[in-house]
């Protein structure tokens, strides 16, 4: 696959490539100083000490920002902010969530491609006619190039056609700069061995309304985070909060054990997820029949339109919500009427623009459940428990703001007798020492989070009980595209200076031992991070899609030698190219 690309990028990456000797007439500064953004937590306060440190050894200085969660996802999303610590879990089992979030609509485009400034770059090149498209763009803005690969990608039901373009997008993201993976995910947390009937997903929802305390089903006691930004599942973007709607609502379909103890997707809402229709003009309609008796936790009826009006302000410009894109999918995404349609209270049908391998999963997802529609009409319908109208296993019992959310058994939801779990208070924190503290006194029974200081012995005291579980996902810095970083006295302009602050990126980038970070900072069983999508997604052959990462390269895989014999000449390497444009001192 490699291979295939390799001949692709010498054309169409020619308008991303290395400035090469016009940096070297640049006039020589310091490099400016440089902020990296966190949210407040010891681990990601560790591992911005050490880039800080990394940084400061060729004579960068990189202060450091923490913020409280909500305003530090605002901020980053706003692209108030230079460098930034950032993290990716899978949505759903394919690569394009990786990608699709760098669209310039995407409300995940933290980087703020195609935004700003970057918005009239024309710069990128994309040649898609190697798999039979007529598209062919040459210096093209972001969106021109990139979100146009990405709607080919969605629209492609070639699956080796579409592997191959969505490495082609990866390579345009990589070249950038603007990420700067990490280590690949693992889920670390402390979970009390007197809980039984507990499961998360690869996507890091946890579920506890199975679960039993000593046999016992009257209460647990978590902490999965500090207040959520929102509980509304059409704007939620958060994977704490994606748990908790996914105890409060019910969807089409849901994550689920069989009994192996294999997670799968399964109806809920729906009486069974039937297979697509195919129509003449490559479009795919689903129909689905809802169970009978369905409620709201206020006990209105649950009826088909429901949905469909749910699915249409989820997708609608007007709510902007972070993770509308995710409906694309279907015909009409873009205009004011997706093709969903309720045919009648039961009955509920969707076309698709295309055949989509994972749609269940997307039906599984927070922003594909349904609200209520007088909740609609309300925007803080999400804040407080006497206006929160849910349809799932459990409803807000009490919400004491930045303290506690009590979630109490929903006696409406569909399949209440299958529910163990009468209450589970969920305590709002997002400092570590406190959340493991609650542990060890046995206050709180499951924590998302512990004091990366403390991972050795929890490993050793706690061996059964502090979990190091698989999830799909990567940790990673991210530059806002935006933020200018060449030296004051740089005459570059236009493309050349966005060439020449890629390549900068990219060399900042060989600057960090993943190695060190993974085995001496984070301690959680992680991997150093070679790409951005994770380890986990595979091409149609089976092969680990990050291992065929880097259509350039055949000496390594992804974009980056992580090996520990590689730091020093990626150091070496790094630091040639900064003293094109900057004294350095080191």
């Amino acid at each position: 696959m490699k291979k295939l690309l390799s001949l692709i990028l010498v054309v169409s990456m020619l308008a991303v490539a290395l400035v090469g000797c016009a940096g070297e007439s640049e006039k020589n500064d310091a490099f400016p100083t440089l902020t990296y953004l966190y949210n407040t937590n010891d681990g990601h306060k560790a591992i911005g000490e050490y880039l800080q440190a990394a940084l400061a050894n060729v004579g960068i200085t990189m202060n450091l920002e923490n913020q409280e969660w909500n305003t530090f996802l605002n901020t980053r999303k706003e692209g108030k902010y230079s460098i930034a610590r950032n993290g990716w879990l899978a949505d759903y089992n394919d690569p394009i969530c990786f990608l699709d979030m760098w669209t310039s609509g995407s409300g995940n485009n933290d980087v703020q491609f195609g935004k700003g400034d970057h918005a009239n770059l024309k710069m990128y090149n994309l040649d898609l006619t190697k798999w039979g498209y007529e598209t062919k763009v040459e210096n093209g803005t972001w969106a021109e190039t990139y979100d146009v690969l990405i709607s080919t990608i969605k629209s492609c039901t070639d699956t080796e056609k579409r592997y191959e373009m969505m490495h082609l997008a990866e390579d345009i993201l990589m070249e950038t700069g603007c990420i700067v993976p990490l280590y690949y995910y693992t889920d670390l947390y402390m979970i009390d061995d007197s809980v039984e009937g507990f499961f998360s997903n690869p996507l890091g929802y946890k579920y506890f309304m199975y679960t039993t305390v000593d046999g016992k089903s009257e209460v647990i006691d978590v902490c999965l985070a500090s207040e959520p930004d929102t509980l509304d599942p059409a704007l939620n973007s958060a994977v704490d909060g994606a748990t908790m709607i996914s105890h409060l609502f019910s969807g089409l379909a849901k994550w689920a054990e069989d009994e192996d103890g294999n997670l799968v997707i399964v109806p809920d809402c729906a009486t069974e997820l039937p297979a697509g229709v195919a129509n003449e003009n490559g479009t795919v309609t689903y129909t689905y029949t809802l169970k009978d008796g369905l409620k709201w936790s206020n006990g209105d009826d649950l009826v088909a339109k429901d949905f469909a009006d749910s699915w249409q302000r989820a997708a609608s410009a007007d709510l902007a919500a972070d993770y509308g894109y995710m409906f694309e999918v279907v015909e009409g995404y873009g205009t004011d009427k997706l093709a969903v349609e309720a045919v009648d209270d039961k009955t509920l049908k969707v076309t698709l623009a295309n055949d989509v391998a994972y749609w269940n999963e997307l039906l599984a997802f927070p922003t594909y459940f349904p609200v209520h529609a007088d909740s609609m009409k309300n925007e803080s319908w999400a804040t407080k428990p006497e206006t929160y109208i849910c349809n799932g296993a459990y409803t807000i019992d009490a919400w004491t703001h930045d303290s506690v959310i009590t979630l109490k058994k929903n006696p409406t939801y569909h399949d209440a007798t299958a529910v163990k779990m009468e209450k589970i208070n969920c305590y709002l924190s997002d400092e570590a020492n406190t959340m493991l503290a609650n542990f060890k006194k046995g206050d709180w029974l499951l924590i998302d989070d512990v004091p990366t200081n403390e991972i050795a012995t929890l490993k050793k005291d706690y061996p059964e009980e502090f979990v190091i579980a698989g999830q799909i996902g990567t940790y990673y810095v991210c530059w806002n595209i935006n933020e200018k970083i060449l030296p004051e006295s740089s005459e570059l302009t236009g493309v050349e200076a966005e060439k020449a602050q890629a390549e900068i990126r990219r060399a900042i980038a060989l600057l960090f031992d993943r190695n060190y970070i993974v085995e001496s900072v984070a301690q959680g069983g992680q991997l150093p991070a070679s790409s951005f999508v994770a380890m986990g997604m595979t091409n149609p052959d089976g092969t680990e899609f990050y291992k065929t990462a880097n259509s350039t390269t055949d000496a390594f895989d992804g974009y980056y030698n992580v090996s520990k014999e590689a730091h020093q000449s990626n150091v070496d390497s790094a630091i040639e190219v900064l003293e094109k444009y900057y004294d350095l001192e080191k």
